[in-house]
């Protein structure tokens, strides 16, 4: 195993070092720039880029550093706090970061995310907090490879802020090569000029731009449908041959909002299981339902169907409803 490990490195040392030219011959990997390269973490704009080191310990523990933007308009609230969607947006760049340059995953290649979780100690997310960036403490849990190039990867990680756990990730995806997608995936169209519906309310799901609002109405209590603006840049940097991930994602905690519509719900807490692609021009129908318990925590379920079909489900936990100030 540990002769394994040593090839392994030997064969990605090149692409490491073409990635960071800071990196000396034998030494950890670190990355003093802020922040790090943009196409390793699959972002078209440096603004957009979350990690900005990254260390490597052995051939499955890695520390990234990652920052906390000050102001975001999807990651930070009016009144200065990190959503859920920060977090679960840096450990997805994580996970980038560490399988290009440290586990042999190419530039090109597919992620295709099946599952999702975090949980984080809710008092990072306060504005006390706010200077405090994010260390993600990096292991692999399980790691498939079909010669040298991952096949299979499960993550887990530790969230440190100021020295101290703040909580959990954890996430497990497939790697496809361009070759295999396009036989899996064929000639599908991107997304192009068909008209966006309307959105819900902006100020409803705490937004303030319609172009990030990710829903849709539609008939009956707890219902909507997804909604893909192309002109957010934040959501579409790239093409895409179907609804990203991260669409999903926030469709589904503006969903959270909408259930508990007299506060904003600040989960600490989620689980996500997606079994299929969101394709473009055909409805993806929203449901939500919520749960809370006696001493004021809720328990809210998200789901997302295509053609009748289960496209994800998402779940947010440990969270109480609090009013705007």
């Amino acid at each position: 195993m540990r002769a394994m490990a040593s090839t392994i490195r030997d064969v990605h040392k090149e692409a490491r070092r073409a990635a960071f030219p800071e990196i000396t011959a034998g030494g950890p990997l670190s990355v003093p720039a802020l922040p790090v390269e943009k196409t390793l973490v699959h972002r078209a704009r440096l603004r957009d880029v979350l990690p900005t080191q990254l260390t490597r310990h052995d051939d499955t523990h890695f520390t990234v550093s990652a920052r906390r933007p000050r102001t975001h308009r999807l990651f930070v609230t009016a009144d200065g706090q990190g959503t859920a969607s920060l977090v679960l947006e840096t450990i997805r760049q994580t996970t980038l970061l560490v399988s290009h340059a440290e586990l042999g995953v190419p530039l090109g290649h597919h992620f295709v995310m099946w599952d999702l979780c975090h949980r984080l100690d809710a008092r990072l997310l306060t504005r006390t907090a706010a200077n405090e960036d994010l260390t993600l403490d990096v292991r692999v849990a399980d790691l498939r490879r079909r010669g040298a190039v991952p096949t299979s990867v499960h993550l887990e990680m530790v969230l440190r802020a100021g020295g101290r756990a703040v909580g959990s990730g954890s996430i497990r995806f497939h790697v496809t090569s361009p070759a295999a997608y396009a036989r899996i995936r064929g000639h599908l169209p991107a997304l192009g000029d068909a008209p966006v519906a309307e959105p819900v309310d902006p100020t409803a799901v705490h937004h303030s731009q319609a172009c990030d609002v990710a829903l849709s109405p539609a008939e009956g209590p707890g219902r909507w449908l997804l909604r893909a603006d192309p002109a957010n840049e934040l959501f579409f940097d790239r093409v895409n041959d179907h609804v990203p991930a991260m669409v999903l994602v926030e469709a589904a905690q503006q969903a959270a909002h909408l259930t508990f519509p007299a506060g904003r719900f600040d989960p600490s807490a989620s689980e996500m299981r997606f079994s299929r692609y969101v394709e473009f021009g055909t409805p993806c129908r929203v449901a939500a339902h919520a749960v809370t318990t006696e001493d004021g925590t809720a328990s809210i379920g998200v789901t997302g169907h295509q053609d009748e079909h289960l496209a994800f489900v998402i779940r947010f936990d440990g969270a109480t409803a609090r009013q705007e100030r």
